[in-house]
Protein backbone atom coordinates (compact mmCIF):
# COMPACT_ATOMS: atom_id res chain seq x y z
CA UNK A 1 0.00 0.00 0.00
CA UNK A 2 2.43 2.47 0.95
CA UNK A 3 4.65 1.76 -2.49
CA UNK A 4 1.08 2.65 -4.52
CA UNK A 5 1.11 5.69 -2.66
CA UNK A 6 4.11 6.65 -3.16
CA UNK A 7 3.72 5.39 -6.87
CA UNK A 8 0.75 7.89 -6.92
CA UNK A 9 2.68 11.03 -5.25
CA UNK A 10 5.75 10.02 -7.74
CA UNK A 11 3.58 10.35 -11.06
CA UNK A 12 1.42 13.34 -9.74
CA UNK A 13 4.42 15.28 -9.19
CA UNK A 14 6.32 14.45 -12.49
CA UNK A 15 2.97 14.69 -14.55
CA UNK A 16 2.25 18.05 -13.13
CA UNK A 17 5.47 19.76 -14.37
CA UNK A 18 4.66 21.67 -17.94
CA UNK A 19 8.29 22.27 -18.99
CA UNK A 20 8.38 25.13 -22.09
CA UNK A 21 8.55 23.11 -25.06
CA UNK A 22 12.10 23.24 -27.31
CA UNK A 23 10.57 25.95 -29.70
CA UNK A 24 8.88 28.18 -26.98
CA UNK A 25 8.16 31.58 -28.87
CA UNK A 26 6.38 34.76 -26.89
CA UNK A 27 3.87 36.04 -28.56
CA UNK A 28 5.36 39.32 -28.15
CA UNK A 29 8.61 40.92 -27.90
CA UNK A 30 9.23 44.42 -27.94
CA UNK A 31 12.24 46.82 -29.04
CA UNK A 32 13.66 49.75 -28.02
CA UNK A 33 13.27 53.24 -30.88
CA UNK A 34 16.25 55.46 -29.44
CA UNK A 35 16.03 59.42 -29.98
CA UNK A 36 19.10 61.86 -29.27
CA UNK A 37 18.45 64.78 -27.04
CA UNK A 38 18.23 67.00 -30.09
CA UNK A 39 15.50 65.29 -31.70
CA UNK A 40 13.15 64.74 -28.57
CA UNK A 41 12.98 68.51 -27.81
CA UNK A 42 11.98 69.07 -31.69
CA UNK A 43 8.33 69.75 -32.03
CA UNK A 44 5.90 70.85 -34.46
CA UNK A 45 2.31 71.20 -35.81
CA UNK A 46 1.46 67.96 -38.59
CA UNK A 47 -1.90 67.18 -40.25
CA UNK A 48 -4.59 65.34 -37.77
CA UNK A 49 -3.76 61.60 -37.34
CA UNK A 50 -4.97 58.86 -35.55
CA UNK A 51 -5.29 58.78 -31.57
CA UNK A 52 -2.40 55.42 -30.62
CA UNK A 53 -2.51 56.09 -27.10
CA UNK A 54 -4.99 58.38 -25.46
CA UNK A 55 -4.19 60.48 -22.31
CA UNK A 56 -5.81 63.41 -20.60
CA UNK A 57 -8.33 65.54 -22.75
CA UNK A 58 -8.52 69.35 -21.91
CA UNK A 59 -10.98 71.48 -23.54
CA UNK A 60 -10.42 75.43 -24.02
CA UNK A 61 -13.12 77.38 -25.65
CA UNK A 62 -14.41 75.49 -28.71
CA UNK A 63 -11.43 73.13 -28.88
CA UNK A 64 -10.30 69.86 -27.48
CA UNK A 65 -6.63 69.06 -26.26
CA UNK A 66 -6.12 64.92 -26.11
CA UNK A 67 -2.62 64.02 -24.96
CA UNK A 68 -1.07 61.13 -27.22
CA UNK A 69 1.11 59.61 -24.39
CA UNK A 70 4.87 59.94 -25.60
CA UNK A 71 3.65 61.39 -28.52
CA UNK A 72 1.98 64.75 -28.64
CA UNK A 73 -1.50 66.43 -28.04
CA UNK A 74 -3.96 66.34 -31.07
CA UNK A 75 -6.03 69.68 -31.60
CA UNK A 76 -9.74 69.18 -32.07
CA UNK A 77 -12.16 71.68 -33.51
CA UNK A 78 -15.51 71.34 -31.22
CA UNK A 79 -17.64 74.06 -32.33
CA UNK A 80 -20.53 72.41 -33.56
CA UNK A 81 -20.47 69.69 -30.68
CA UNK A 82 -19.18 67.19 -34.00
CA UNK A 83 -15.42 66.73 -33.22
CA UNK A 84 -12.77 67.15 -36.15
CA UNK A 85 -9.23 66.92 -35.72
CA UNK A 86 -7.77 69.88 -37.08
CA UNK A 87 -4.21 69.13 -35.93
CA UNK A 88 -1.38 67.00 -34.36
CA UNK A 89 1.24 69.12 -31.97
CA UNK A 90 4.18 66.98 -32.33
CA UNK A 91 5.59 66.75 -28.99
CA UNK A 92 8.33 63.84 -28.15
CA UNK A 93 8.00 62.10 -24.56
CA UNK A 94 5.00 64.07 -24.04
CA UNK A 95 2.83 63.05 -20.94
CA UNK A 96 0.82 65.50 -19.71
CA UNK A 97 -1.01 69.21 -20.98
CA UNK A 98 -2.19 71.98 -19.24
CA UNK A 99 -4.02 75.55 -20.66
CA UNK A 100 -3.67 78.98 -18.86
CA UNK A 101 -5.11 81.65 -20.59
CA UNK A 102 -4.30 81.70 -24.34
CA UNK A 103 -1.20 79.67 -23.27
CA UNK A 104 -0.82 75.50 -23.35
CA UNK A 105 1.54 74.03 -20.83
CA UNK A 106 3.46 71.08 -21.91
CA UNK A 107 6.26 68.33 -20.61
CA UNK A 108 9.04 67.45 -23.25
CA UNK A 109 10.70 64.57 -21.75
CA UNK A 110 12.12 66.93 -18.67
CA UNK A 111 11.14 70.40 -19.87
CA UNK A 112 8.38 72.31 -19.49
CA UNK A 113 7.52 74.04 -23.42
CA UNK A 114 4.88 76.73 -23.65
CA UNK A 115 2.85 77.44 -26.74
CA UNK A 116 0.47 80.36 -27.33
CA UNK A 117 -2.97 78.91 -28.99
CA UNK A 118 -4.74 82.17 -29.39
CA UNK A 119 -4.86 80.56 -32.85
CA UNK A 120 -5.61 76.86 -31.42
CA UNK A 121 -5.25 75.71 -35.35
CA UNK A 122 -1.68 76.80 -35.56
CA UNK A 123 0.01 77.20 -31.92
CA UNK A 124 2.96 79.18 -32.08
CA UNK A 125 5.95 77.90 -29.78
CA UNK A 126 6.82 80.65 -26.88
CA UNK A 127 9.46 79.32 -24.13
CA UNK A 128 11.13 76.05 -23.30
CA UNK A 129 12.28 75.84 -19.67
CA UNK A 130 14.79 72.72 -19.25
CA UNK A 131 14.69 70.09 -16.31
CA UNK A 132 12.00 70.87 -14.35
CA UNK A 133 10.42 67.17 -14.68
CA UNK A 134 11.88 64.29 -14.09
CA UNK A 135 12.95 62.26 -16.89
CA UNK A 136 9.84 59.73 -18.36
CA UNK A 137 10.53 56.37 -17.89
CA UNK A 138 11.06 54.48 -20.66
CA UNK A 139 13.34 51.77 -19.48
CA UNK A 140 10.39 48.85 -20.09
CA UNK A 141 7.41 49.04 -22.93
CA UNK A 142 3.89 50.25 -21.32
CA UNK A 143 2.92 46.46 -21.12
CA UNK A 144 3.06 43.87 -18.35
CA UNK A 145 3.98 40.05 -19.29
CA UNK A 146 6.05 41.26 -22.51
CA UNK A 147 9.53 40.01 -23.47
CA UNK A 148 11.96 43.01 -24.44
CA UNK A 149 14.98 43.91 -25.12
CA UNK A 150 17.35 45.52 -22.69
CA UNK A 151 17.22 49.48 -23.19
CA UNK A 152 20.82 50.51 -24.13
CA UNK A 153 21.49 54.11 -22.67
CA UNK A 154 24.46 54.48 -25.09
CA UNK A 155 22.20 54.30 -28.08
CA UNK A 156 20.16 57.52 -26.93
CA UNK A 157 17.54 58.04 -25.04
CA UNK A 158 14.29 55.29 -25.66
CA UNK A 159 11.20 57.47 -27.34
CA UNK A 160 8.82 54.49 -27.82
CA UNK A 161 9.11 50.84 -27.95
CA UNK A 162 7.38 48.48 -31.37
CA UNK A 163 6.78 44.83 -31.81
CA UNK A 164 9.15 43.01 -33.08
CA UNK A 165 9.06 38.85 -33.40
CA UNK A 166 11.72 38.30 -35.71
CA UNK A 167 14.54 38.71 -33.34
CA UNK A 168 15.93 36.55 -30.95
CA UNK A 169 14.63 36.06 -27.45
CA UNK A 170 15.85 38.41 -25.08
CA UNK A 171 16.79 38.38 -21.51
CA UNK A 172 14.48 41.02 -20.26
CA UNK A 173 10.67 40.17 -19.46
CA UNK A 174 8.60 42.44 -17.63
Amino acid sequence: MRKLIWLLISSLVVFSCDPKPAQFRPPDIYVPVYGTLSEIKQYQVEPPKSTVQAGKIYAYQNFIFQNDLYTGIHIIDNKDQNPVKIAFLHIPLNTDIAIKGNYLFANNYTDLVVFDITDPAHPQFIKRVSNVFPSVDQDYPPFTNVYFQCPDNSKGVVVRWEKNDSIPLPNCRR
